[in-house]
């Protein structure tokens, strides 16, 4: 198939872009410089394969948790394609792309991204199974709903300091971490093409992305 996805989720964000079998990526780790190179890098990964917008058959991004300014940036981008030329935007949990290619470890996957303040946005997962949903929570919260018995699994941008933070709380966990450099739009090629299978729904016009967590200027009004 023909794709676009994008993984602006955290501050290193990747494009990429498929023609059947043949993929390019690119991947630029810029924090919040991504507003002033997200379109000139899907412009670039288009024509690496030879691709114009009205030729994709569908496009792919992570739809959240994640940082306000990158969802919405990769929201707008792949919104206006669908709006240019009727291509269908796939939403896909950005906790939930992060642990698919892991889906047959033998223990629990932790997906997680750091949400600062103290906090992680984390997803717990075991055999394809959710056993927590996607959240913005604490340390000592996933640890009181792990089997600790099991072998554990952190992955994700922020799973060394997750991992660590996890020792540092429950020293007797057997816990280990991933952080080798995934192209995670590889994961959301894939998990696209298994929902186009299966004949489910693309994001709807009014969809966004789901942040978990309230921005400071929505805090500060609710706190007037």
């Amino acid at each position: 198939m023909k794709a676009l996805a994008i993984d602006s989720a955290s501050g290193c964000m990747t494009v990429s872009a498929k023609n059947d079998d043949i993929t390019t990526s690119l991947s630029l780790d810029i924090g919040p410089k991504q507003s002033q190179e997200l379109l000139p890098a899907i412009d670039f990964v288009l024509k690496k394969v030879d691709l114009k917008p009205e030729e994709l058959d569908y496009t792919v991004l992570c739809k959240g948790p994640g940082t306000f300014t990158g969802l919405r940036l990769a929201f707008a981008a792949l919104k206006s394609i669908e709006l240019a030329f009727n291509k269908p935007v796939y939403g896909v949990s950005t906790l939930e792309c992060y642990a698919s290619p892991f889906e047959n470890f033998e223990g629990l996957v932790i997906s997680t991204v750091d949400a600062k303040k103290d906090q992680f946005f984390a997803g717990i997962y075991e055999n394809k199974k959710t056993i927590l949903e996607p959240e913005d929570t604490t340390i000592e919260k996933v640890i009181s709903v792990i089997d600790k018995t099991k072998k554990i699994l952190c992955v994700g941008p922020d799973a060394k300091l997750f991992t660590e933070e996890l020792k540092q709380n429950s020293p007797s966990l057997d816990v280990i971490y991933f952080d080798a450099q995934i192209n995670t739009c590889i994961n959301l090629f894939n998990i696209a093409e298994k929902m186009i299978e299966e004949k489910k729904e693309p994001l709807k016009d009014f969809e966004g992305p789901e942040y978990l967590r309230k921005s400071e200027a929505e805090i500060a009004l609710e706190n007037k």
